[in-house]
């Protein structure tokens, strides 16, 4: 497990009291499982940016060879 917020990139401290990390720029006070709950949907997120952008790229690209076949 990184040492990073999944919210803010800040570093994440482990309270050993209460067994939760703590980020010490947001405050984020979470428990491991809810900590890997935050970093699988931050990731789910991030590839689907990704998969946006290349349909997209991809809906431009092939609209642009029709254009020039039409000419």
């Amino acid at each position: 497990m990184s040492n990073f917020c999944p919210e803010c990139g800040g570093e994440l401290k482990l309270d050993t009291a209460t067994k939760n990390f703590i980020c010490k720029s947001c405050g984020l006070f979470a428990s491991r499982e809810k900590m890997d709950e935050l970093r699988d949907k931050t990731f789910r997120d991030d590839g689907n940016d990704r998969k946006k952008y290349h349909d997209d790229y991809l809906d431009w690209w092939t609209s642009s060879k029709k254009d020039k076949q039409r000419m």
